[in-house]
């Protein structure tokens, strides 16, 4: 019989049982071999990792679920000034930076965020922004059953997830899943 919460001997699904927490994080160490840090070094990296997908972007906008706005900044820094001398400077250029990242990641149009890539691509060469993925085979959670994951854990990449009746599956941070179907939602 194998231990309950673990990962399955040899096809890496999990699966959590009625009245059990697993918490799936890169410190531990049941989970740990099932992590990758990914760096991305460019805007186009980052999104590919964390963003909304084309496929996604298109279904939104089918559905009329978003907006094709995006905030305008009112102004775009220039990648230099993320390395000015000037305190106040560097610390608007990386906040104006971090934001337009964010943004950048969940625009369905990403094209009309073009004028913020360079600064964006030079924000993550300087900062060396570093993610946790998780790769998972499938995920079943089962009626009564909670999987947590961590706050720095930032991608769940599975085949299917099932959540049974009232399973819950927790994160409290930014946490984008990359999987085929997700059942029982």
């Amino acid at each position: 019989m194998r231990p309950r919460g673990e990962i399955k001997a040899g096809n890496g699904s999990l699966r959590v049982e009625p009245g059990e927490c697993v918490v799936v994080s890169p410190a531990s160490e049941r989970f740990g071999g099932h992590y990758r840090r990914a760096q991305p070094r460019t805007a186009k990296e980052a999104r590919d990792l964390l963003g909304v997908s084309e496929e996604m972007a298109d279904a939104l906008r089918e559905c009329g679920a978003c907006s094709e706005e995006i905030t305008e900044l009112v102004r775009v820094p220039s990648p230099d000034e993320l390395t000015s001398e000037d305190e106040v400077v560097r610390g608007q250029a990386f906040e104006t930076a971090g934001l337009g990242l964010r943004d950048f990641l969940l625009s369905p149009s990403p094209a009309r965020m073009a004028q913020m890539v360079p600064v964006i691509d030079r924000y993550l060469e300087l900062t060396g922004l570093a993610l946790n993925v998780v790769s998972l085979r499938d995920i079943h959670v089962a009626d009564g059953a909670t999987l947590e994951i961590s706050d720095d854990t930032h991608v769940l990449e599975a085949n299917d997830i099932v959540i049974e009746g009232s399973g819950t599956i927790k994160s409290s941070g930014f946490l984008k899943l990359s999987v085929n179907s997700v059942q029982g939602v």
